[in-house]
């Protein structure tokens, strides 16, 4: 259902009805962007359901000039960066380390879009925090280093540095799953 400019009025003035469209509406969206930021399916859970806490506190700081999405987003990119330095040990090292990586499921040889999709958030989700943190912020929520390093608290070579051992770990992960399904 598309969110009329009366809706997001009724919204910024306090109407749950406007709430629950919008948030059917876009909970969808920024569930998949928590997902991409979380340990598993429940952090992902806490991030949204918190992230929708402050979209209706934060109602009438939104600005009608701007899309309701990005605020929407913004707020969740936010809220997922909130929750891993408060539940996650966050570790931005310029240093290689030994991680721990999570085990990936087999998977049949069948590669249709679906288990792609599957596949490459099964590596994110195995990359360290601080990788995977930089690597969501860069490449898919297409942030600068700049506006990284300002997010995290980190300098810019830090940034591109997590970026791009990011890259690295995540070509030796889709190197050894196709090792896998080969073998």
């Amino acid at each position: 259902m598309a969110i009329t400019e009366q809706i997001i009025q009724d919204f910024r003035q306090g109407k749950k009805s406007a709430f629950d469209r919008i948030y059917a509406s876009y909970a969808p969206g920024m569930y998949a962007i928590c997902l991409r930021y979380a340990r598993c399916e429940d952090d992902a859970q806490d991030i949204l359901q918190e992230s929708f806490i402050k979209v209706y506190t934060k109602r009438e700081q939104f600005r009608s000039d701007n899309s309701i999405g990005a605020w929407i987003k913004r707020i969740t990119i936010n809220s997922a960066l909130s929750y891993i330095q408060t539940n996650y040990r966050l570790q931005l090292s310029d240093e290689e380390r030994t991680f721990d990586q999570a085990i990936l499921q087999n998977q049949d040889n069948e590669q249709n879009e679906r288990q792609k999709v599957d596949q490459l958030m099964k590596v994110l989700q195995a990359l360290p925090i601080g990788y995977r943190t930089v690597f969501n912020l860069f490449v898919i929520d297409n942030l600068s280093h700049q506006e990284i390093a300002e997010y995290l608290g980190i300098s810019e070579s830090t940034s591109k540095s997590q970026l791009f051992k990011a890259k690295k770990m995540i070509r030796e992960l889709l190197k050894q799953e196709t090792v896998k399904h080969d073998g």
